[in-house]
């Protein structure tokens, strides 16, 4: 079938060319099929300050991937230097209990994964490695007030850095600082029953690094540039954390969830078919994803294709297809990430057959084995993408 603008006859075309973008009629169905539950700042779930609250919506939760056909669960478990789980390195989340460092009434990831279990979901544990705040309306100081003692920022506030909105984050150019995030992902896999565990886009941040609190220090001990200096940071917390997964349980998978563009095919010849004014994970958050594949640091990958099919500058087919030939003949996997919280509200995402129509594009490559949709909450909204959600429900149930 081929596309053409929302309520047009225009054609929609791949960037920069009059080549019309097709997609099958029939959907594929791949191994994975996946959501992302996000519980910072209680995006899709509360607290558990009412504990029987808590225990219907997870329930919910978990009926509701049933019901959509999803079998694999991003659970958000460390959101700002703080745990859903019971650890003896991080403090209960802010957002888990109502305050940081208090006690849920029972280990609630345990019994999230038992109940998903009872489904045949698995659970991967969605951890962002950096971040110690959500916000920017505190100082440091202040902020450090409501956190736990036992908030490894709270210890070492010599280890935090700001990005120039005034948000806290570990200094990823800190060996200290790495290691810490190592143990805390050995401590997940030791202790719960996680089928991986998985990043998000979040390295060093998108705002940039306020220039009065940042790692120029560590950047005066070595001879690389500012920009290779940054990407080393992360490769190397990457291919570390990867490594010591593996020793701990080889079937432990770890998976990024990267921004959707590495680099611009108008900047790089190797980069996507996308706009030269597009952010590039490479240089604007030191994010080398594609040096994470062709290494083997990670064992999947979910590039965040955020964008519709008629988008101006990066168009979701253009991306799809560069990620598709980074994945090709390498053991890596490869799932589409697709951003079901924006259908309903502009351009493209209009359409209520706007992720029906990615998933059948993405899915007619071998090379992809899956999809992942964000967030939660929009599975059961019945606002703006409520049209469009129910048009996935029938496709990823066979009935479209």
């Amino acid at each position: 079938m081929k596309l053409y603008k929302y309520q047009t006859k225009e054609p929609i075309f791949y960037f920069n060319t009059k080549k019309q973008v097709e997609i099958p009629d029939k959907y594929i169905e791949k191994p994975v099929r996946g959501m992302w539950v996000s519980n910072v700042n209680n995006i899709d779930l509360p607290t558990t300050e009412d504990i029987d609250n808590y225990r219907i919506k997870v329930i919910e939760m978990l009926d509701t991937a049933k019901s959509f056909n999803i079998n694999t669960i991003f659970f958000q478990v460390r959101t700002t230097n703080d745990a859903f789980y019971n650890s003896m390195l991080n403090p209960y989340s802010r957002y888990l209990t109502g305050k940081e460092g208090k006690k849920p009434p029972f280990d609630v990831f345990k019994w999230i994964i038992s109940e998903a279990k009872k489904r045949n979901i698995e659970i991967h544990a969605w951890c962002n490695p950096y971040r110690i705040s959500a916000d920017s309306n505190l100082s440091i100081e202040e902020y450090l007030k409501t956190c736990d003692d036992l908030n490894f920022a709270k210890c070492h506030p010599e280890y935090i850095v700001l990005d120039t909105k005034g948000k806290l984050i570990l200094n990823p150019a800190i060996k200290e600082v790495r290691q810490f995030i190592i143990e805390s992902m050995k401590e997940i896999v030791e202790n719960y029953e996680v089928a991986g565990i998985h990043f998000d886009d979040y390295f060093y941040p998108y705002s940039g690094l306020d220039l009065n609190r940042d790692d120029s220090e560590q950047f005066k001990k070595q001879s690389l540039n500012i920009d290779d200096f940054r990407r080393e940071n992360v490769n190397t917390l990457i291919r570390d954390i990867h490594e010591a997964l593996k020793e701990v349980d080889p079937s432990i998978e770890f998976g990024i969830s990267p921004f959707g563009i590495w680099k611009n095919k108008t900047a790089n010849e190797f980069g996507s078919n996308t706009d030269l004014a597009c952010t590039e994970s490479y240089n604007s958050l030191y994010a080398d994803s594609v040096k994470w594949v062709k290494e083997k640091y990670i064992d999947y990958i979910v590039p965040q294709i955020y964008w519709d099919f008629e988008h101006k500058i990066a168009p979701f087919a253009d991306i799809c297809d560069f990620w598709v030939k980074v994945c090709k003949d390498i053991s890596v996997k490869l799932y589409i990430g697709h951003g079901a919280y924006r259908l309903g509200k502009d351009g493209g995402f209009l359409n209520k057959y706007e992720v029906v129509n990615q998933v059948k594009y993405a899915n007619q490559f071998d090379v992809v084995k899956g999809n992942v949709f964000f967030t939660y909450k929009n599975f059961i909204e019945k606002l703006e993408a409520y049209p469009g959600m129910c048009e996935l429900k029938k496709l990823l149930n066979g009935r479209n």
